[in-house]
């Protein structure tokens, strides 16, 4: 018998005054994972002696490239762009007003600006892709009219990230700069518009491309080299998120495209290498992303395109092939990966989407990985082979590999067994190499992650690559979601997961809440993971031990579940919860979950059952499931201070 035992993490960090207010404030950058100061490959590399004297040589041989790979697109496809073009082209731009921005603070709503902001957005790639495609200046008018009022805008910044700022949530202060994931993605939209039709642009006004240099240089590329408190670039020993790695892959390709001296751009990259190194230097060897795979396209899919722009622009200069732990991010994806669009949805994720191909690709083609290649192709053909329309940036990068793509067998990797050690995660399913029969993912961690929902100990079980027993996942936004009150939010809540309710008591959220004992073992037909659910829970729930234990027989399609457990005292029963998106069937000691072919059998001697029904009134969460979802409550006879209960899940 092999057999794993991960020890808990015991790092801390000191934050100073204005990263604890910003922390608090978005609380879910609070993820802890371990951090390794002497890494610092980026850097090291970048300090091997690259410069930039030759951008100006890159630059035109990426827009030659990109017109090549545009021009060469099927023309069903490029008739697919240009309609949507000539649809943006007598769009009527919509005002955002003070009082739009303002609704984030006077009522918690973000979504009602960024929706319009987002939509400006769209038009004006839709404008920019059109005319790509043609180039008879069709579009130019009113893609400039879009591309004004987006320079025009008094901020680029969301009004859920302003709350930095020293007056919290309001309008922005004009007298602090500051780069938000919104900011980074609108400048690189802007220098890509910039990049690929400045002679274009500049024959329609002799201003706009002026006003282009200067709006970046202003907005991205002062404050990037003139401050260093801005939480996601890591500078004051805290933790960072996907943050860190999307803003500054999306503020590095804003300065390859649209910096005009070489020497600044040297300054800049050299401090982005930096910024990035306190990524990196956190990340878990076994290249897990605690932020769930709902985030992985913005953490280590920005990673990978950071590098494979340095890596184009230096001819090959930085070298990231024998650097294991990168790998093993671009592996991360297609570990969580259950069939279809279904994503292991662990954290801040839903359960339906579609990893980035491109993202992929670029891990594949760094490490020569024919398994991530194929992946790539297949999570391309789950968007039916289908570029981004919606982003210009996205657009440009993903033609590049348009052709390669269709040549790739699409493959989905579906490997038997994948354990991530540091982030506390394991994936089993019956059959190798196959989406049918039973898929089971459990996670340990803690409840301090990155994008953290109170789920020590949850599980999940898929049947043929359809959801049985669920994780119900993130809901829309709000300004509750990332404040002291987000664990008011009922589907962050560990009873609205599939943990343990001990002594009446859920699960508290900081990161001594955390699973001991993660520990995986194999034998020839068995898969078995077993941990402490304990100090998951606070002094009051009068728990002493916890244990919980999966035994997956793939051959027969079970996963035995035993809760050995010890009380310090009894105060109420504990409730074993089962979270399902499906109508459930009960008969005596059986339950059966809809048509998904899962049943569950239970001792009736042992436990009380009870079926609540929860309304669903999020759409992000009535996308993934439906109208409703359940919760089977199990709920323990017993006074007993000590016990050990078993259950069986199996295919019926």
């Amino acid at each position: 018998m092999e057999t794993q035992t991960i020890a808990g993490n015991k790092s801390s960090l000191k934050l100073g005054k204005w990263m604890s207010f910003a922390l608090l404030m978005l609380s879910f950058h609070l993820g802890q994972a371990q951090k390794e100061t002497s890494r610092n490959w980026l850097i090291a590399e970048f300090n091997k002696g690259v410069d930039f004297n030759q951008i100006g040589e890159w630059r035109k041989e990426q827009q030659l490239q990109t017109f090549q790979k545009i021009d060469a697109l099927p023309e069903q496809v490029k008739s697919a762009f240009l309609k949507r073009a000539e649809q943006a082209n007598t769009y009527v731009w919509p005002s955002l007003p003070a009082s739009l921005y303002l609704d984030y603070k006077h009522t918690g709503t973000r979504t009602n600006y960024e929706q319009l902001q987002s939509e400006r957005r769209r038009k004006l790639s839709n404008l920019v892709i059109g005319e790509l495609i043609e180039r008879k200046g069709r579009f130019i008018p009113q893609l400039v009219n879009g591309l004004w009022l987006v320079l025009e805008e008094s901020t680029w910044v969301a009004p859920a990230h302003i709350v930095v700022q020293k007056e919290g949530a309001d309008l922005p202060n004009p007298e602090e700069g500051y780069i938000d994931l919104n900011a980074g993605r609108t400048a690189v939209t802007v220098a890509m518009i910039y990049h690929l039709l400045a002679p274009e642009l500049g024959a329609y006004s002799k201003v706009i491309n002026k006003r282009i240099l200067s709006e970046l240089d202003k907005r991205i590329f002062q404050p990037y080299m003139k401050y260093n408190h801005f939480w996601w670039m890591g500078f004051k020993g805290n933790a960072v998120n996907n943050w860190n790695a999307w803003v500054n892959t999306n503020c590095m390709h804003t300065a390859l495209l649209a910096m005009q001296s070489p020497d600044s751009l040297n300054r800049f990259t050299e401090k982005i290498m930096r910024s990035t190194d306190n990524f990196l230097n956190q990340y878990p060897l076994d290249g897990g992303c605690d932020e769930g795979p709902g985030y992985w396209g913005e953490a280590g899919g920005k990673l990978i395109r950071l590098l494979t722009l340095l890596n184009s622009a230096t001819k090959g200069q930085l070298n990231w092939e024998d650097k294991p732990l990168i790998h093993e991010m671009g592996n991360y994806i297609y570990k969580m990966h259950i069939a279809d669009d279904y994503m292991v949805n662990f954290a801040d994720a839903t359960a339906r989407s579609t990893p980035d191909f491109e993202s992929i690709y670029q891990f594949g083609t760094l490490f020569n990985d024919s398994v991530l290649k194929q992946f790539a192709a297949f999570q391309f053909k789950q968007e039916h082979q289908e570029l981004p329309s919606g982003d210009v940036t996205d657009f440009v990068q993903s033609v590049a590999i348009y052709a390669d793509l269709l040549k790739i067998p699409a493959i989905a990797a579906y490997p038997k067994v994948s354990l991530l050690p540091q982030l506390q995660v394991l994936t089993m399913r019956s059959e190798t190499g196959s989406s049918k029969g039973m898929f089971v993912a459990i996670k340990g961690g803690n409840n301090a992650e990155s994008h953290n929902h109170n789920d020590i100990g949850n599980f999940i079980i898929y049947m043929d690559g359809k959801p049985a027993i669920i994780d119900v996942g993130v809901g829309t936004y709000t300004s509750k979601t990332f404040s002291k009150q987000r664990y008011e939010l009922w589907n962050l809540q560990s009873q609205w997961h599939n943990c343990p309710v001990i002594n009446g008591i859920p699960q508290s959220d900081g990161k001594k809440y955390a699973a001991k004992d993660f520990t995986y073992s194999h034998e020839r037909d068995q898969e078995s993971l077993h941990l402490d659910l304990a100090a998951a829970y606070p002094e009051n729930a009068e728990v002493k031990q916890w244990k919980r234990k999966l035994d997956f027989y793939p051959a027969k399609e079970s996963l035995t579940l035993t809760e050995s457990y010890q009380l310090k005292k009894f105060q109420q029963a504990s409730v074993l919860n089962f979270m399902t998106a499906v109508p459930v069937q009960q008969s005596p000691g059986e339950l059966t979950f809809g048509r998904t072919g899962l049943a569950l059998k239970y001792d009736p001697s042992k436990f009380e059952v009870k079926i609540v029904e929860k309304l669903l009134d999020d759409q992000r969460l009535k996308n993934s499931w439906g109208e409703k979802v359940y919760r089977v409550e199990l709920r323990l006879k017993s006074k007993s201070l000590k016990d050990q209960v078993v259950l069986k899940f199996y295919k019926k």
